[in-house]
C-alpha cells in the first residue's frame, strides 16, 4: 500500500468515530459497536481472499484451526467487553443501545442503512488495494493470511483485559476510552500497515 493510500485510510479510521461521538451523538457503546462491525467486515473479507487464493492456486484449503480461534476471539472479545460495559456502567443495558446504534438516525435514515454499506465498502477498496490489485493472492499463505487476523484477536484481548483490569481501580472519562479505542485502533493498523 502505498502512502497515500495509508494516509486516506488513516483519515476514514479516524474521522467516522470521531464524527460519530462529537457531531452524531455516539457514546462509548456506538464506537466499540462499529468497530465491532469493522472487524466482522474484516473477518468476512478474510474469508473472500480465502477463497480467492483457493481459486487462484488451484487448492482446497481451508483453515480450520484458525477459522475455530477466529470464533473463540469473538466469543471471548464479546464476554469481556460485556463485563468491561457492566464494569463501567454498572446499569447498563446493551441490548437498548445496540437497537439505539442500529436505529440512531442519520440524515432521517436509520444509521445501519448508511453505516453498512460504507463499512463494506471500506472493506472492499482496502481488499482490492491491498489484495486484489497488487495480485497478492498469486503469493499469500492462506495459514499467514489466517495467522495475521487471529492476531488483531490477541490485541483486541488484550486491550479489553487491560481495560478491564484497569477499570477495577479507576473509572475514566467517556471521552478517554473513545479516543483510547480510536486511537489504538488506528496505531494498531498504521503499524500492521507498515509490516
Amino acid at each position: 500500500m502505498n502512502q497515500q493510500s495509508k494516509i486516506i485510510q488513516l483519515i476514514g479510521d479516524l474521522s467516522i468515530p470521531i464524527l460519530g461521538y462529537y457531531f452524531w451523538g455516539w457514546n462509548i457503546y456506538f464506537i466499540l459497536f462499529f468497530y465491532i462491525l469493522d472487524v466482522l467486515i474484516s473477518t468476512v473479507f478474510t474469508f473472500i481472499k480465502t477463497h480467492k487464493i483457493n481459486q487462484h492456486q488451484q487448492t482446497k484449503q481451508w483453515p480450520w484451526a484458525h477459522i475455530g480461534l477466529i470464533l473463540l476471539g469473538y466469543a471471548i472479545t464479546f464476554y469481556l467487553l460485556y463485563f468491561l460495559i457492566y464494569q463501567i456502567y454498572p446499569k447498563t443495558d446493551l441490548t437498548h443501545q445496540l437497537k439505539e446504534f442500529l436505529m440512531h438516525k442519520d440524515m432521517g435514515l436509520p444509521q445501519w442503512i448508511l453505516l453498512f454499506p460504507l463499512l463494506i465498502l471500506g472493506g472492499y477498496s482496502l481488499y482490492r488495494m491491498t489484495f486484489l490489485m497488487p495480485k497478492a493472492y498469486e503469493t499469500t499463505q492462506i495459514q499467514s493470511l489466517w495467522h495475521e487476523h487471529i492476531k488483531v484477536f490477541l490485541l483486541i484481548i488484550a486491550a479489553i483485559g487491560l481495560l478491564l483490569g484497569i477499570s477495577t481501580w479507576i473509572v475514566f472519562a467517556d471521552w478517554v476510552y473513545v479516543w483510547g479505542v480510536i486511537l489504538g485502533s488506528s496505531l494498531y493498523r498504521n503499524l500492521v500497515s507498515r509490516a
